[in-house]
């Protein structure tokens, strides 16, 4: 199939395009598809385009498949023979072929031989995927009110699975400076979702390094989740040992970001926090499940794993907000653990709640043939880097749920 981008200029793959008569084919396979091509290569495959163009011909350029190499290179020629900006040309060979898979190594060297680099002159901004998710909400607030520019893109606007270029050109039109990649697909805990998780992390941290953006990545405590004891303080150098699929996908996420780090010279940190609570969210998912039976006086079915009543190290959303902020703010590299310190069991919260609602529920335990990860995060280098503490106690966060605020 050919795209056609204009009514005499398109893209296909040579094995399909090479069989049509009365098209001048522009063969760009020896070209590669990732970095590595040199200006004058590029200049040369443009200029044979460019030519075949004026002279009345239609023109396709042709790689393997028809999806990178050929694409950059259309958005070159479009550029050159139309002269417009290259951005320009990007986003109408997007829309016209409809192809998500360029590569921005590719579609950076073609931008270099087309047109001289050009620094922005904006201050820079932090992108934050994922703002208007619970935790995206409260660090966007957080970093509004410190003055900081904040890009807040959704996902009707870019689609992190497959918009890679369209948020490259997001960075460089707005001078980004930063990317806090915080979006994770809806349903999180699934196989399906850890791919989705990778894919997405994979096409943000492209863009990152490829506009020399630092990158910071919200990991959890699920890392840990596989660990056996009954308590147990994690701090950076505690091994992971994810006990779940979403710990998994946090864990590979990690893997992923440090190869970056090693062969990309990615800036980064990675923040991993104990679980996230607050009024706006509906997780962790217990904590609304008792709230509901203590409204209703209905029975409080808690747990009892092998190793003991599981305990969490909640943190209430503000003050995970507050941390992000300060870590962007101070342009930490590496990793921190974030929580508030004290692993509280199950069985308190549903105690607390049926306190403070005045219900008559009964709170009781049924066991759990399993083991379960008993993890508090060490947030000592936190405290120390940041001068950051937690400022909501677990009774405080929980009036707030049951405020509604």
């Amino acid at each position: 199939m050919i795209r056609w981008i204009t009514d005499r200029l398109g893209t296909s793959s040579w094995d399909f395009a090479h069989t049509l008569p009365d098209l001048h084919l522009v063969d760009v396979r020896d070209l590669v598809d990732k970095r590595g091509n040199v200006e004058t290569a590029i200049r040369a495959k443009i200029a044979e385009a460019v030519a075949g163009l004026e002279q009345g011909k239609r023109v396709v350029i042709c790689c393997d498949y028809g999806i990178s190499r050929s694409n950059s290179i259309a958005a070159g020629v479009l550029a050159v023979y139309e002269k417009i900006p290259m951005d320009t040309a990007v986003q109408r060979v997007l829309a016209a072929t409809g192809e998500g898979g360029v590569k921005l190594e590719v579609l950076d060297a073609v931008r270099s031989a087309v047109e001289p680099p050009v620094r922005s002159s904006l201050p820079g901004s932090v992108l934050v995927t994922g703002a208007s998710g619970f935790i995206g909400s409260s660090l966007v607030r957080w970093l509004s009110e410190a003055g900081e520019t904040v890009l807040t893109p959704s996902h009707q606007e870019i689609d992190l699975l497959r918009d890679v270029v369209p948020l490259d050109l997001l960075v460089k039109r707005h001078g980004a400076r930063k990317i806090v990649h915080l979006a994770t697909p809806r349903i999180y805990t699934t196989n399906e979702a850890l791919g989705n998780t990778l894919l997405m992390l994979k096409n943000v941290l492209d863009v990152a390094v490829q506009n020399g953006v630092k990158f910071y990545y919200l990991s959890s405590w699920e890392i840990y989740s596989g660990y056996r004891a009954q308590s147990l303080l994690a701090d950076e150098n505690l091994p992971a040992r994810p006990g779940s699929t979403y710990g998994q996908a946090k864990y590979l996420s990690e893997v992923l970001i440090r190869q970056f780090v090693e062969q990309r010279g990615l800036e980064s940190l990675i923040i991993r926090s104990g679980p996230v609570y607050g009024a706006r969210s509906e997780r962790p998912k217990f904590i609304w499940n008792f709230l509901a039976k203590a409204r209703k006086n209905e029975e409080i079915v808690t747990h009892r794993y092998l190793n003991g009543l599981p305990a969490l190290d909640l943190l209430y959303v503000d003050d995970l907000a507050s941390a992000l902020g300060k870590a962007i703010q101070a342009d930490l590299c590496g990793e921190l653990n974030l929580g508030a310190g004290v692993g509280v069991t199950t069985a308190e919260v549903a105690r607390l709640i049926v306190e403070k609602t005045g219900s008559r529920s009964r709170v009781s335990q049924t066991a759990i043939d399993d083991y379960v990860g008993n993890i508090v995060m060490d947030a000592r280098r936190a405290r120390a880097l940041l001068g950051w503490e937690p400022t909501v106690t677990i009774s405080q966060g929980l009036d707030r749920c049951i405020q509604g605020n």
